[in-house]
């Protein structure tokens, strides 16, 4: 999408959207728009893995510009259309006759229509973010997001629902084809989305105002048309949840299992048990405990058969330390993952919250440097956070971690000579207002 459409676009629907509003007659119809541009500076002294002696540390500024609008029509249709721009300060020209950031793109466009009383479709690209975004997520920590291209239909009756989900891709532009030749069916995950085509079912029952259990059943199909005698290989996960919350005191439970056979075509056995439990000390201060573990393979395995929990598409920033060691685009062997953790947060006034979460991380799986048995203690991790309301529609978050790492961990992680004390500092202003609202 050229960035000179934007304005253009703009001007438009504000001009076509007070006309309509001129007309009281029939307001079954709104429109809003709202604007996001939000800047995160970041010190990474190790961050998403240790840096070795000599390695330097990385400093710089990236930033999202996001314009969402959405349209309905009484509750028959809803549309969403939102496009962002991500980039890094710098790589951009101060005369831009091309943009190497790549442009506008489109982060979410869907029509979203109303079939019956209790039953409705979204269709076109979206977010898929379930439960506690475990598993799926909208993976709002980093600066572009996640969505897939998906058909939804969700079921709602009383204090149940139900939604499913299916996608089928191409990826026609890795053998010089595009929609316009489309020549049998070709897919590979290069620059595109990592599966083939997806099936997902969530049951949802909420057990009060507070509590509910879920269930999710979800099939993925991977394919890579690139190599020789393609196949596909379909993952499956099923898994249930549970999260309550009764006066000071909340709680959750998850568990997961992973079976059928990963991308590579390597059969899986997998699972992933998650709990927590916590409590509202005072007024401002709140406490949890819990523990999630993720199954691994030992680094000496030698059968065929894969005892590594995938967590897919969740938001791992999360859960598994601010720092994304783990399951964040970095190997770590697949060794799975205990991750032990406490973590407060206050609100120490109506605009400053204050947040702290530490982590003691174990491997899943056993550990071997050739035949030296390591340690599975991989570390701690120490994350403090702040969050401050500057005024309506404008914040400031920022936040301090450091990492202490063993042998174990640098060995997983390929870095020798690492120091054991590793750190990353960032803030970020997030200005969003909503800068039209009309009805017509």
């Amino acid at each position: 999408m050229k960035t000179y459409y934007l304005p253009l676009l703009s001007i438009f629907l504000l001009s076509h959207s007070q006309i309509l509003a001129q007309d009281s007659s029939n307001k079954d119809n709104t429109f809003d728009m709202s604007l996001q541009i939000r800047p995160r500076t970041e010190y990474r002294n190790g961050a998403y893995t240790p840096l070795n002696q000599g390695e330097q540390n990385a400093f710089l500024t990236h930033n999202r510009t996001r314009l969402s609008m959405n349209y309905s029509n009484k509750d028959l249709l809803k549309v969403k259309f939102s496009v962002q721009n991500i980039n890094i300060w710098g790589q951009a020209n101060q005369v831009q006759t091309v943009d190497p950031t790549g442009g506008m793109s489109i982060y979410e466009a869907y029509a979203d229509l109303k079939l019956s009383e209790n039953l409705r479709t979204r269709v076109g690209r979206q977010m898929i973010a379930l439960d506690d975004d475990r598993i799926f997520g909208s993976l709002d920590w980093h600066p572009a997001g996640r969505s897939h291209d998906a058909l939804a239909v969700e079921w709602n009756k009383n204090n149940t629902s139900v939604i499913t989900y299916a996608a089928f891709n191409q990826n026609y532009k890795n053998n010089n084809l595009n929609v316009n030749n489309p020549i049998g069916q070709f897919f590979t995950p290069t620059d595109a989305q990592p599966y083939q085509h997806l099936q997902l079912i969530h049951f949802k029952h909420q057990l009060s105002k507070t509590s509910y259990f879920s269930i999710l059943l979800n099939n993925l199909g991977y394919r890579n048309d690139l190599l020789p005698d393609a196949k596909t290989h379909n993952l499956q996960t099923l898994g249930m949840n549970y999260f309550g919350k009764k006066n000071a005191w909340n709680g959750h439970f998850s568990s997961y299992y992973q079976m059928g056979k990963n991308a590579q075509g390597t059969k899986k056995s997998a699972y992933l048990l998650s709990g927590s439990l916590g409590y509202q000390v005072a007024k401002p201060l709140n406490i949890s405990i819990g523990a999630d573990y993720l199954s691994g393979d030992d680094t000496n395995k030698t059968d065929n058969i894969s005892n590594s929990f995938d967590p897919l598409y969740g938001t791992h920033h999360k859960f598994y330390g601010f720092m994304d060691y783990f399951y964040v685009g970095n190997a770590h062997k697949n060794v799975g993952l205990l991750d032990t953790h406490v973590k407060l947060s206050a609100k120490v006034s109506p605009s400053l919250n204050l947040g702290l979460n530490t982590h003691l991380f174990y491997s899943g799986a056993n550990i071997y440097n050739n035949d030296k048995k390591l340690s599975s203690y991989l570390g701690n991790e120490w994350d403090f956070t702040f969050g401050y309301n500057v005024m309506p529609n404008v914040s400031i978050v920022g936040g301090y971690s450091f990492f202490l790492n063993t042998e174990s961990l640098r060995y997983l992680k390929n870095k020798s000579t690492a120091n054991p004390y590793q750190d990353w500092f960032w803030v970020s202003l997030n200005v969003n207002p909503q800068i039209l609202k009309t009805k017509f």
